[in-house]
C-alpha cells in the first residue's frame, strides 16, 4: 500500500491526522459529552458551560496534536522516553534533509536553512493575506456609508488583517533570515536546537490555519454572538468575552504563533551564546546578530503575557470564569448567573505589556540588517559599533516600562500618567542614538545605490516619521485628542510597516542570491521599490490628515467631510497593492528563472554568510573558521584571488 508511506511522516500526513483530530475533537464534546448531558449541546442557560464552543476549542487542541503527530515531531521525543537508540550522525543527516531534495521542503526537518526558506515562504504567504485585507477595508472606506460590507464583517475583516499583520511582522525577519542567516554568521554548522527549531515553524503553520478558521466558525448555528471576531487586533475582553465565536479560532491561532516565535527566541539566544565559531567574541557579531538577538529578548519575555490574556479569554468564554467579565450577576447569553469581579484593565495591561515591546521585537531586526546593509555599501566601517548595541539595547530595557501610553484614555491609574509620558519620551534616545550610527556610517561614504540601498533610506525615512509622530501620542493632553483617530493608524502603521516591512524588502534583495542561488530581477525590482515607497507614504500621509481633521478609526462609515481624503487614500492603498503584487511576482519568477548567482559573495561583504559557496552547504563550513577581526573593516587593499575572507582564517573542525 505505496499510499499508506506517502503520509508518514510529512505535512500531508499532518494535514490528514490534523483534519481527523478537529473532527473527533468537535464531535466527541458535541454528541458523545452532549448527549450525556440529556442533549444540551448549545449555549443553552441551564448548561455549566457553551457545549458549543467547547468542542470548537477540543477541535482546535486535537487538531493540533493531530498535525504534530503527523509531521514526525514526538518520534525523538517518544524514543528518548522509551530509552531507545540515540540516533547516529548518518541518521541526523538524513532528518536534516540530506539527499532528500524539494521534499525536504515539506517535512518535519532540522536543517536551519531548509527552515529559514520554510519560515519565508509562510511569511510571504501571510503578508499576502494580510495585504489582501487591507484592500478590503480601504474598498469599504473608498465612500461613506456602509457600502461594501455588513458591519460585523467589516469589523471581522479589520480584527483578522491587523492581528494577522503582527503575526506577519514578528515572524517576517527572525523567521527567515534569523533561520538561514544568523548561524552563519556566527559560524555556526546549525541551530543550537535543530529540533525545536523544526517545532517552531511548525507552530506557526498550524496556528496560520486555525487563523483561517476565523470568519467561518459559527456560521449557521443558533449563538447569539455569531460567526467572525468584531473586537479590533488588541481583542480587549470583557468584548472579546462576548463577540463571534471565531475568537476560539483567533486565540488558538495566536497562542500557536506565539509558542512558535517563544520557541524560535529561546534557540537564537542559545545559538549565540554556545556556539560562536572561534575568535567570534561579541564585539565582532554583525549588528544583524546583535539585533535577532535583542529581538528574542523581547520575545521570550513579552509573548507569554498575551498568551496568558488569550488563555483567561477562552476560560471566560468557554468555562464561565470571569477573569474579566466585571458584573457580580447576570449572564453571557440567556439567564446563567456568574459570580463576576473581573477587571477589564487586567485584559489591557496583559495585552499592552507584550504589544508595546512587540513593536520593537518588529523592528529591532530590520535596525540590524538596515545598518550592515549600510556599512556593505557605504565601503565603510560601521559608524559607533557600541554606540549601535547600547542604543538597541537601551531600547530593549525601556520598551517594557512604556505600555500603559496606550492606555491614557482608559482611566486606569491617571496618577501613573506622567510616569509613562517620561518613559515613552525616554525611549527616543536609544532609538535616536541608532539613527546617529546609521546616518554616520552613510556619512562620506562611497555609495552604492543598490535596491537593499535604497530600502535602507526608505526604512530610515519611514521610521523617523513614525517616531516623530509617537512622540506626539507620547504626551498626554494630545494622545487624549488623538487616541480614538486615523492619526494613531496612520503613526502605527510607518512604524511597523514602513519600519518592518521595508527591512523584510531590503533582506529580501540583500539576501536572496545567498538563499536560492538567484538574483532578483533588478528592472522589476526598481519599479516595485518606487511603487511601494511613494504609495506607501501618500497612503498613510492622507491618514495623518484625516485623523487631525477627527476622522475616528476602526469605523465602517464616516461623516462625508472626510470623502475626498479616503478617496485618495484609497486609490494609493491599491496603487501600494498593485506595487506589491510586482513584488510578489519578482520573487516567484526570480527563484524559477532569475539570473543565477554564480559568486559566492556578489556583494562584497564581509559577514561569514557571504564566505561560504552559494548555496551554501548542508552543514555550513568544510572547516570551522577562527576569526580574526570584525566584519566592518572596509576599505583595506583587495586580497589575492582565492584568498580566505578578511579576518576569517580556516582551521581545525571542531567537534
Amino acid at each position: 500500500m505505496s499510499w499508506v508511506r506517502k503520509l508518514v511522516p510529512s505535512y500531508l500526513s499532518g494535514a490528514v491526522l490534523a483534519a481527523i483530530g478537529y473532527y473527533v475533537g468537535t464531535w466527541y464534546v458535541w454528541k458523545v459529552m452532549g448527549a450525556g448531558m440529556g442533549g444540551m449541546i448549545l449555549n443553552d442557560p441551564g448548561q455549566p458551560g457553551n457545549f458549543e464552543e467547547q468542542g470548537y476549542l477540543a477541535g482546535f487542541i486535537l487538531m493540533g496534536l493531530g498535525w504534530f503527530i503527523g509531521i514526525g515531531a514526538f518520534k525523538y521525543p517518544m524514543t528518548w522516553m522509551l530509552g531507545m537508540k540515540d540516533p547516529d550522525h548518518a541518521e541526523e543527516m538524513r532528518l536534516a534533509g540530506k539527499d532528500k531534495g524539494w521534499i525536504r521542503y515539506f517535512q518535519f526537518t532540522t536543517d536551519h536553512k531548509v527552515v529559514g526558506i520554510q519560515y519565508l515562504v509562510v511569511t510571504m504567504i501571510m503578508l499576502a493575506f494580510g495585504g489582501l485585507g487591507a484592500m478590503m477595508i480601504r474598498t469599504e472606506l473608498l465612500f461613506p456609508g456602509a457600502w461594501a460590507f455588513p458591519t460585523d464583517t467589516y469589523n471581522t475583516i479589520v480584527t483578522m488583517h491587523g492581528m494577522l499583520m503582527i503575526l506577519t511582522v514578528i515572524s517576517l525577519f527572525v523567521g527567515p533570515f534569523g533561520n538561514f542567516v544568523v548561524p552563519i554568521m556566527c559560524g555556526a554548522r546549525d541551530m543550537a536546537f535543530p529540533r525545536l527549531n523544526a517545532l517552531s515553524i511548525s507552530f506557526l503553520i498550524i496556528g496560520m490555519v486555525a487563523f483561517a478558521f476565523i470568519p467561518f466558525v459559527g456560521l449557521g448555528n443558533d449563538l447569539t454572538t455569531g460567526a467572525g471576531v468584531q473586537t479590533g487586533w488588541t481583542v480587549y475582553a470583557p468584548l472579546a468575552d462576548q463577540t463571534g465565536v471565531g475568537m476560539l479560532a483567533l486565540i488558538v491561532a495566536v497562542a500557536f504563533a506565539g509558542t512558535s516565535s517563544m520557541l524560535g527566541a529561546i534557540n537564537v539566544i542559545v545559538t549565540m551564546i554556545s556556539m560562536r565559531a572561534p575568535g567570534m567574541t561579541y564585539t565582532r557579531l554583525p549588528m544583524t546578530v546583535w539585533a535577532v538577538i535583542a529581538a528574542s529578548v523581547i520575545s521570550a519575555l513579552g509573548t507569554s503575557s498575551f498568551t496568558v490574556d488569550l488563555v483567561m479569554i477562552a476560560l471566560d468564554r468557554v468555562f464561565r470564569t470571569s477573569f474579566f467579565y466585571a458584573a457580580t450577576a447576570g449572564d453571557y447569553a440567556g439567564s446563567y448567573s456568574t459570580i463576576g469581579g473581573g477587571s477589564a484593565w487586567l485584559s489591557q495591561n496583559l495585552f499592552w505589556f507584550f504589544g508595546h515591546p512587540e513593536v520593537y521585537l518588529i523592528v529591532l531586526p530590520a535596525f540590524g540588517f538596515v545598518m550592515d546593509a549600510l556599512s556593505v555599501f557605504s565601503r565603510k566601517p560601521l559608524f559607533g559599533y557600541k554606540t549601535a548595541i547600547l542604543g538597541m539595547y537601551g531600547v530593549v530595557v525601556c520598551s517594557f516600562l512604556v505600555w500603559a501610553h496606550h492606555e491614557f484614555v482608559s482611566g486606569w491609574l491617571p496618577e501613573l500618567r506622567g510616569f509613562y509620558m517620561a518613559t515613552t519620551e525616554l525611549i527616543s534616545v536609544p532609538t535616536g542614538l541608532v539613527f546617529l550610527v546609521a546616518l554616520g556610517t552613510i556619512w562620506r561614504g562611497k555609495l552604492w545605490m543598490t535596491i537593499p540601498m535604497a530600502y535602507c533610506f526608505s526604512f530610515i525615512w519611514n521610521f523617523l516619521i513614525g517616531g516623530i509622530t509617537g512622540v506626539y501620542l507620547s504626551d498626554v493632553p494630545a494622545d487624549v485628542q488623538l487616541h480614538g483617530g486615523m492619526f494613531v493608524t496612520a503613526h502605527f502603521h510607518y512604524t511597523m510597516m514602513g519600519g518592518a516591512v521595508f527591512g523584510f524588502l531590503g533582506g529580501i534583495y540583500y539576501w536572496f542570491p545567498k538563499m536560492t542561488g538567484r538574483f532578483l530581477d533588478e528592472k522589476m525590482g526598481w519599479i516595485s521599490y518606487w511603487g511601494i515607497t511613494i504609495f506607501f507614504n501618500t497612503t498613510f500621509l492622507g491618514l495623518f490628515y484625516t485623523g487631525l481633521e477627527g476622522m475616528p478609526r476602526r469605523v465602517a462609515d464616516y461623516s462625508p467631510i472626510f470623502a475626498g481624503a479616503n478617496f485618495f487614500t484609497s486609490i494609493s492603498a491599491y496603487l501600494l497593492g498593485a506595487s506589491f503584487i510586482l513584488f510578489f511576482y519578482n520573487v516567484i519568477y526570480s527563484w524559477i528563472a532569475g539570473e543565477k548567482c554564480t559568486e559566492a559573495n556578489p556583494w562584497g561583504a564581509k559577514t561569514l554568510e557571504w564566505a561560504i559557496p552559494t548555496p551554501p552547504p548542508l552543514e555550513n563550513f568544510e572547516e570551522i573558521p577562527v576569526i580574526r577581526e570584525g566584519p566592518y573593516n572596509y576599505g583595506e587593499p583587495a586580497r589575492p584571488a582565492g584568498a580566505p575572507a578578511p579576518g576569517v582564517q580556516t582551521g581545525q573542525v571542531l567537534g
